[in-house]
């Protein structure tokens, strides 16, 4: 896995030649973890200071509904910060992603336009995302503490459907199997475990 990392990073603005499947997806899954690590480790703070707010509350007050309100009101307050956390990690990891996954669909014989295919949605995904943590944001302020499930019902589910959509079109797009041998874009990549 090593060697595919150092590959992919080593490559990240080379948008010609092949990588083989084995490569793409060791790299995608390191991307997956880098991107989950560092979402994690920047959304600590912001959970333990929500976390602080519902202790601090609870041991200031007697009424269950002042705390749920005093936590509510911390996680409303968080959101936008996470949102933007979120979309910039999205972005970075994408930007990270996409010589690969250019170089991938070379490898099987496709154009790296082919890339569009995921991009586009998974773009519009990401942009919809400050309108939708708006809404989901409103929709908790109105229906108080006492419904939890508040922000659920809120969630557009055909732009959650895009975000899937993209990432079911990356699989397809990069599952497809390699060309053998030379083909427009290159020599065959060279085999990992060699």
């Amino acid at each position: 896995m090593l060697h595919a990392i150092k590959h992919g990073l080593r490559n990240l603005f080379t948008l010609t030649g092949r990588d083989g499947r084995k490569q793409f997806w060791l790299y995608a899954v390191f991307l997956l973890l880098l991107r989950w690590v560092v979402s994690t480790v920047a959304t600590v703070p912001l959970m333990a200071s929500t976390m602080n707010t519902a202790f601090t509350a609870a041991r200031n007050s007697t009424d269950p509904a002042a705390t749920a309100t005093a936590v509510q009101a911390n996680i409303t307050a968080a959101l936008p910060q996470i949102m933007i956390l979120g979309i910039v990690v999205s972005l970075v990891t994408a930007a990270m992603l996409l010589s690969s996954l250019v170089r991938r669909l070379h490898d099987s014989g496709l154009s790296g336009w082919f890339a569009l295919l995921p991009g586009v949605p998974y773009l519009i995904s990401l942009a919809a995302a400050p309108r939708e943590v708006a809404h989901t944001m409103a929709v908790m302020q109105q229906q108080g503490p006492g419904h939890p499930g508040a922000a659920l019902h809120a969630t557009n589910w055909s732009i959650a459907a895009i975000g899937w959509l993209a990432l079911a079109l990356l699989v397809a797009v990069a599952a497809r199997p390699s060309t053998p041998g030379t083909n427009r874009y290159g020599p065959e990549p060279l085999d990992l475990d060699a």
